[in-house]
């Protein structure tokens, strides 16, 4: 079996790469011109923009494919045309040519989007469904429920599945690393409040639900939140991180709602100046605002045959030892 990933050199298609090669698969990786090299020389690459149609299919990386990964995307952007550039634009263009390149013979694939095109819980007790109308959080969740409309939209609606991740933690995350780091120090940093809920799951775990989309028959044309089991409190995830460390938590503060809007817009104006996106700026802080970030797995866990299998303190532990050892901390 050939994948092609886009996104392959990121945090979780790289892991989903692994995943493929451990799994016996052939892998071919999409890649921007400015991507870096394939870290394994097993992977074949083929180099276009993204963003365009007609330079994706004189690449090469179309043919023959047996399922396409698309997890490409941005997750850091200080506008919403820069989200839409890089979430929704390569979608587009990779559906396009495929659409050029197979005709009616699409093959498989699988859209990685995430649980901010649907929007947070209404509820602490009432984790948000495939079944429930997205609401999507910020200009990054608008752009990725547009992702998920073109995939819909498109004849590869109909062979393609799409997984909404939750948050998303494990080695080579830089967006956790900061939790590890205050926790490391005793300290816990709550945006907003610390009556706040999450659903997680480690990468490795994500990666294992990526290739059951992309492989099981009733897959096709679904969407699927994939999650763990239990619902996670923000003091819960410090305290994982903090014994990781071999400490506690001995100085926990709420960061103020008035604190993260300096705070973002002093990150938008560095973006502005920098020409860099950062992981403080306004739209990113958005997705901190609700308190219950919270979905159920009940379908994937039914269709995929699917579940979590890492528990969250031996992920926190396998996590801060990669930091360690990659000399993140």
């Amino acid at each position: 079996m050939l994948a092609l990933v886009t996104g392959a050199s990121g945090f979780v298609g790289s892991h989903l790469v692994d995943a493929l090669l451990a799994d016996g698969w052939r892998v071919r990786r999409l890649a921007r011109p400015a991507s870096p090299p394939a870290a394994d020389a097993r992977v074949e690459t083929h180099v276009a923009a993204l963003d365009d149609a007609a330079a994706i299919a004189r690449s090469g990386a179309l043919a023959d494919v047996d399922v396409v990964f698309h997890v490409a995307g941005v997750t850091r952007a200080h506008s919403a045309a820069r989200f839409h550039a890089g979430n929704v634009a390569p979608t587009v263009a990779l559906l396009d040519a495929l659409a050029a390149a197979h005709g009616a013979s699409l093959p498989r694939g699988v859209l990685v989007s995430s649980q901010a095109a649907a929007g947070p819980a209404t509820a602490r007790d009432r984790p948000r469904t495939e079944d429930d109308p997205p609401a999507p959080v910020g200009a990054y969740g608008a752009s990725k429920h547009a992702a998920e409309r073109a995939v819909a939209a498109h004849a590869a609606g109909a062979t393609w599945a799409v997984v909404r991740p939750c948050a998303v933690y494990g080695p080579r995350d830089r967006d956790f690393l900061a939790v590890f780091r205050h926790a490391a120090r005793g300290v816990a940093l709550f945006p907003g409040t610390r009556d706040a809920w999450l659903s997680l799951v480690h990468v490795h775990d994500l990666a294992r639900a990526l290739l059951r989309a992309g492989t099981v028959p009733a897959a096709a044309g679904r969407t699927y939140f994939v999650a763990g089991d239990e619902a996670v409190s923000w003091p819960a995830v410090y305290e994982a991180a903090a014994r990781a460390a071999g400490t506690r938590v001995r100085w926990a503060r709420d960061v103020p709602r008035w604190a993260l809007a300096l705070g973002g817009a002093a990150g938008d104006a560095w973006s502005a100046l920098s020409g860099r996106d950062t992981l403080a700026g306004r739209e990113k802080l958005r997705l901190a605002a609700p308190r219950w970030w919270l979905c159920s797995a009940a379908r994937a866990r039914s269709e995929l045959g699917w579940r979590a299998d890492l528990p969250l303190e031996a992920g926190m532990q396998a996590t801060r030892a990669w930091y360690r050892a990659a000399g993140w901390l």
